[in-house]
C-alpha cells in the first residue's frame, strides 16, 4: 500500500502509481528529521517504478552537532492493488554487509518483492552506505579484506608469517579511520542503533502505523535493534541468515571454534549416509585438523601472474579453513575427498579449491561502502572492541581468524561505537518472527535463533537443506509469503528439504 497521507515533506501522486516517477519536492524547509520526493539513486529503482526520496536526519540524534545525514528511500508497490478492506503492511529491508548496498541490484530486489507477496517494499541505503551521504568510502580497504577479495587478499597469501599477514591488513584498518575523521564525520554515530532511529523516522513520515522488517544477515542484527528500540512499530520480523550483534561480537578466537565444528558436522553427515565414506575417513572427527596440519607442514604454493609478473600465493591450514569457511557451500561435497588426500600428500584437488584460475590482481568491492563495514562491525562493540594487544595475542593462538571474522581487526578502528549499554544484550521481544538459515552456511547456522528462542517466545526457525548464506529457492519465498499472511501461526516446514544434496565426491 502506498503512505496514507501526504505529509509536509512527502510528494505523492498517482502518476507515481503508473510509473511516470515522483517529481522532486519543492520546499525551503529544512528541519530535521524530514523526507523529500527526490530522483531515484539508481537505475535499478527507476526501472521497478518506486517512489523514491531523500530522508535527512541527525548524524547524531542525542547531540545534534550541525551534521547530518541523507539516505536514498525506494517505496515500490505491488503489482496489483489490494481491497479497501485487505490489509498489507509494508516490508521494510535492512540490508546486510555490512555496508553492501542492493539498490542498484533490480534481481536481489526483484527476490524480494517474490518474497513479501502483494505488499509495498520499502528500500533504502542505511547511514555511511553507497548511495546515502556522507558515504564512507574506503576503497583501499578492499585489497586486503578477506570478506571482499574472497580468497587471495594478502592477509591469507601473501606470506606464511601470520604476523606479516596480519599487517596488510590492519594499516588499512588504521588508514581507513583516519581518513573517515579527517573527513569531519562522527564516526562513532553509525550503528545498528542509530540506523533504528533513522528507520523508526522514515516509517513515521511516510505515515506507516507499523512495518514487517526483513533483514539479510547482518542487517538481521539492525533488524533486531529496531525490534530492541521500537517494538510498537514493528508488526513481525523476517531474520535472514542472521549475524546478529550479540553472538558476532564474542570473542573471535571463541567464534572460530564454534564455527568450525560446522565442517565437521558435515563429514560426520557423509559417514552417516555413506558407508563408502565411513570406509574411506573412518576418523572423521579428527579430519580437518589432520588436513589442516598437513598444510602448515608443507603448504600449497600457486604462481599466478599479477602486472606481467609472476606472483607466489601460500597457503597453509590457515587458509585451508577460511576457504572453507567462505566456500563450503561450494565445496561440502568434495570435503570427503579432500580431507582424505591432502595428509597423504595428494594436492592434486588444491588447485580448483583454492581457485587459482580465478586470480585477480585487481581487487574492489563495487557495491560496498568499505568505512562502512568497519563502522558497523566495529561501533556496535561498544566498550567490548578489543585492543590491538588482545587480537595479535588471538592470531597468535589462531592464524585463522584473520581470514575470518572482521571483529580482531577492530583493534585498529579508532574508537569505540556510541551504543546503548544493552545493545549487545539479547533482545527481548514477544514479536513474531522468521528466521531463515542454510544448511552449509558456517557464518550463520541455527544456533543464532537458538540463541534468541528463550527471549523471543515466537520465534521460528527453518534451515534450508543443502543451501549457503543468502539461500534462494521457492521453499524461501513459501514460508515468507505464509509468514507474513499470518505471523503468529505455525509455520509449515515441509519444503527445507526441496534442494537436494549433492552427491558426496570420495576417491
Amino acid at each position: 500500500m502506498r503512505p496514507k497521507k501526504q505529509t509536509a515533506y512527502v510528494s505523492l501522486c498517482f502518476m507515481a502509481v503508473l510509473g511516470a516517477g515522483v517529481a522532486n519536492a519543492e520546499t525551503s524547509d529544512d528541519s530535521i528529521p524530514r523526507l523529500e520526493s527526490a530522483s531515484c539513486a539508481t537505475q535499478a529503482l527507476e526501472d521497478l517504478n518506486a517512489s523514491c526520496y531523500t530522508f535527512y536526519g541527525q548524524e547524531n540524534w542525542n547531540a545534534p552537532n550541525g551534521n547530518t545525514i541523507e539516505l536514498p528511500v525506494g517505496v515500490i508497490e505491488p503489482e496489483t492493488e489490494n481491497d479497501a478492506d485487505e490489509e498489507s503492511d509494508p516490508v521494510v529491508f535492512f540490508p546486510g554487509g555490512p555496508g553492501y548496498s542492493i539498490l542498484g541490484n533490480a534481481d536481489y530486489i526483484e527476490q524480494l518483492r517474490k518474497d513479501i507477496g502483494n505488499r509495498s517494499l520499502v528500500v533504502f541505503d542505511p547511514r555511511g552506505f553507497k548511495h546515502a551521504t556522507p558515504s564512507l568510502e574506503c576503497p583501499d580497504y578492499a585489497a586486503v579484506s578477506p570478506y571482499h577479495n574472497i580468497i587471495h587478499t594478502p592477509a591469507l597469501t601473501a606470506s606464511l608469517d601470520p604476523m606479516e599477514r596480519m599487517q596488510h591488513i590492519t594499516s588499512e584498518v588504521s588508514d581507513c579511520y583516519q581518513k573517515l575523521e579527517d573527513e569531519g564525520i562522527e564516526i562513532a554515530q553509525y550503528t545498528e542503533s542509530a540506523t533504528a532511529r533513522d528507520v523508526e523516522e522514515i516509517r513515521s513520515l511516510l505515515d506507516y502505523d507499523n512495518v514487517n522488517i526483513f533483514g539479510s544477515s547482518t542487517g538481521s542484527g539492525t533488524a533486531l535493534s529496531y525490534v530492541r528500540y521500537y517494538p510498537d512499530s514493528v508488526r513481525a520480523a523476517i531474520l535472514g541468515w542472521p549475524w546478529y550483534t550479540s553472538l558476532r561480537n564474542r570473542a573471535p578466537l571463541d567464534e572460530f571454534y564454534t564455527l568450525k565444528s560446522k565442517f565437521t558436522d558435515v563429514l560426520a553427515m557423509c559417514v552417516e549416509e555413506s558407508e563408502a565414506c565411513r570406509e574411506q575417513i573412518p576418523a572423521w572427527f579428527l579430519a580437518i585438523d589432520r588436513a589442516r596440519r598437513a598444510l602448515d607442514d608443507r603448504p600449497y604454493i600457486a604462481q599466478v601472474e599479477s602486472d606481467g609478473e609472476q606472483k607466489t600465493l601460500y597457503f597453509d591450514g590457515a587458509a585451508f579453513l577460511d576457504t572453507l569457511y567462505l566456500m563450503l557451500p561450494q565445496y561440502y561435497d568434495e570435503l570427503p575427498r579432500i580431507v582424505s588426500q591432502v595428509p597423504e600428500g595428494d594436492y592434486s584437488s588444491l588447485h580448483d579449491f583454492f581457485m587459482i584460475d580465478e586470480y585477480n590482481p585487481v581487487t574492489e568491492a563495487p557495491n560496498y561502502a568499505m568505512g562502512a563495514f568497519l563502522a558497523q562491525a566495529c561501533n556496535d562493540m561498544g566498550t567490548n572492541r578489543p585492543t590491538p594487544e588482545d587480537s595479535i595475542a588471538a592470531v597468535q593462538r589462531e592464524p585463522a581468524i584473520i581470514g575470518f571474522e572482521p571483529i580482531w581487526l577492530c583493534a585498529w578502528w579508532g574508537v569505540d561505537g556510541d551504543v546503548p549499554p544493552e545493545h549487545n544484550d539479547i533482545v527481548l521481544a514477544e514479536t513474531p518472527a522468521l528466521a531463515i538459515h542454510g544448511q552449509m552456511d558456517p557464518c550463520c547456522g541455527t544456533r543464532w535463533s537458538e540463541a534468541l528462542s528463550d527471549t523471543m517466545p515466537n520465534l521460528q526457525a527453518i534451515e534450508m537443506q543443502a543451501m549457503g548464506h543468502s539461500p534462494v529457492n521457492e521453499c524461501r519465498t513459501t514460508v515468507i509469503n505464509e509468514f507474513l499472511g499470518d505471523p503468529l501461526a505455525q509455520i509449515d516446514t515441509s519444503c527445507q528439504n526441496e534442494v537436494p544434496l549433492a552427491e558426496w565426491q570420495l576417491e
